[in-house]
């Protein structure tokens, strides 16, 4: 049952990049981390140059591309990346919900970078904004050609609805969420600090005092209508065409604490809780003495149809590790909840071929080997077990990662259990991608999207330096960018910008 809801004031909670490092370097995988914060880390473009990669080279031609689809689920695919079923048919990909390419009318928006909008170093090869810095405006036409439509101070994530560009820019030392045409020009500023999320003309943002809210552009394609939802912190999590799903913070009258609660918001404003997770449930369920004094909030989540799944646990200790928790499901009207697994990790893969669904996740009570990484299927509906082959869930299934052997790009976009292979390993050495090398992080490949039957990437060359490291904390300096862009129907590869 819902209830009206009044929000307690949240708190900031930090995720710990040591455990996606770790993770990262163990699995041989990179991860592409920023979505929470509503701003990426940002493409990194600079004079726009058009390199076609020969056949020779490594290319797959469309024959080539016939025959490795294929090969999918077969052994030498199952061997090479560590999963199965593999797909090189990138045809089947679907839609996705992109940050850094706008598509609009047929045609790709995008930001050209330059050497000076980024810091020349950071930890984690964390390479802040700079603000201030003026950026191209360039789009691709249908035929692949490039011009530019105007000048643009924005950075990461942008949407755009109704002929406009939404996004936001630092002023100040404060960002700010701003609108203008496709040139560039008619700027409109709003009181939100980032954009998070487009849904039917509706722009979902983070206000500046961590609440959420949105802008109307269907009103008024211009100016659009700032609405607030949530005033006070809450941590967005997804959103449909009739409400935006949340977590948050909330005194319990039982506990006298506050507590985790998942929430929903109607685009009128309505506020409601689904379910409050009090440590004590978490600690019954996980069989564990303490959770320090750490809150809990919810990692991963996840909606099917009208059926929500997420995980809940908390980050512990110095380096905010997840310490595991339940994975729940339930109705998006806050009925039904119930646990279907206690996992080790946050991250978990839904299989569901219309009949059957299932649930996979890292058993906890399961010590990974060579021949057993411990992922555990549940059957949540129906009875058939595919033959699926999954990775340790060291990041999202979910959000496209590189292989560390292979230099591949590998990406689970939907329910089907299939890994397609967006970047092959012939691919990455014909453009001398080596992510990692002698188990030291040697090239940064991010800004992974796919946009109406392009791939497009960024690949950062990486210089660790000792001297700025910060114990446990490893400091990266920056060097070359390129962003390629492959067609997916053709293969070809195209080095489109760098700096």
């Amino acid at each position: 049952m819902r209830e009206k809801m009044g929000m307690g004031k949240g708190r900031v909670i930090l995720k710990s990049l040591l455990f996606l490092l770790a993770a990262t370097l163990l699995s041989g995988c990179g991860t592409d981390t920023g979505i929470d914060a509503g701003i990426d880390a940002g493409i990194k473009e600079s004079e726009i140059s058009v390199e076609v990669l020969p056949e020779q080279a490594g290319q797959k031609t469309g024959a080539e591309q016939e025959t490795g689809a294929e090969l999918a689920g077969t052994e030498q695919n199952a061997a090479l990346y560590d999963r199965s079923p593999v797909s090189y048919d990138l045809s089947a990909l679907p839609a996705t919900e992109n940050r850094m390419y706008a598509m609009w009318d047929g045609k790709v928006y995008f930001r050209q970078y330059t050497d000076e909008s980024f810091e020349k170093g950071g930890l984690w090869a964390d390479f802040k904004p700079i603000a201030g810095v003026e950026k191209a405006l360039m789009c691709m036409e249908p035929d692949g050609g490039i011009v530019q439509t105007g000048t643009d101070y924005g950075d990461g994530s942008m949407f755009i609805a109704n002929g406009r560009i939404y996004s936001q820019r630092c002023q100040e030392e404060t960002y700010k969420v701003y609108s203008c045409g496709l040139d560039g020009k008619d700027v409109e500023e709003y009181n939100s600090s980032y954009v998070l999320a487009a849904r039917e003309g509706r722009i979902i943002c983070q206000t500046a005092e961590g609440g959420l809210s949105y802008i109307d552009t269907n009103i008024d394609a211009k100016t659009g209508r700032e609405h607030v939802l949530v005033e006070e912190s809450a941590y967005y999590l997804d959103a449909t065409e009739e409400e935006v799903f949340f977590y948050g913070y909330q005194k319990s009258k039982e506990t006298e604490s506050q507590e985790l609660v998942l929430c929903a918001v109607d685009y009128e404003g309505m506020v409601s809780v689904l379910k409050m997770f009090t440590r004590q449930e978490y600690l019954d369920c996980m069989g564990q003495d303490e959770l320090y004094e750490y809150p809990m909030d919810i990692p991963y989540f996840k909606r099917l149809g009208d059926t929500l799944y997420f995980s809940a646990g908390s980050y512990n200790g110095n380096a905010h590790m997840y310490s595991g928790g339940p994975i729940y499901s339930m109705e998006k009207d806050g009925s039904s909840c119930h646990v279907e697994a206690v996992s080790y990790g946050q991250f978990f893969y839904l299989y569901d071929d219309g009949e059957n669904r299932i649930l996979y996740y890292k058993d906890p009570d399961i010590r990974t080997t060579s021949e057993d990484t411990g992922i555990r299927p549940v059957n949540l509906r129906g009875t058939a077990q595919p033959d699926i082959v999954l990775p340790q869930p060291y990041s999202a299934y979910d959000e496209p990662y590189v292989h560390g052997e292979s230099n591949s790009i590998l990406w689970y976009p939907d329910t089907s259990g299939v890994c397609y292979v967006l970047l092959t390993e012939e691919e990455s050495a014909a453009l001398s991608i080596d992510a990692y090398v002698d188990g030291s992080w040697m090239q940064a490949i991010e800004d992974i999207e796919y946009v109406d039957g392009r791939i497009f990437f960024t690949v950062t060359d990486l210089t660790y330096n000792r001297d700025s490291s910060i114990g446990w904390r490893d400091y990266y300096d920056r060097g070359r960018s390129a962003c390629y862009c492959k067609d997916t129907e053709s293969g070809e590869i195209r080095l489109l910008y760098e700096y």
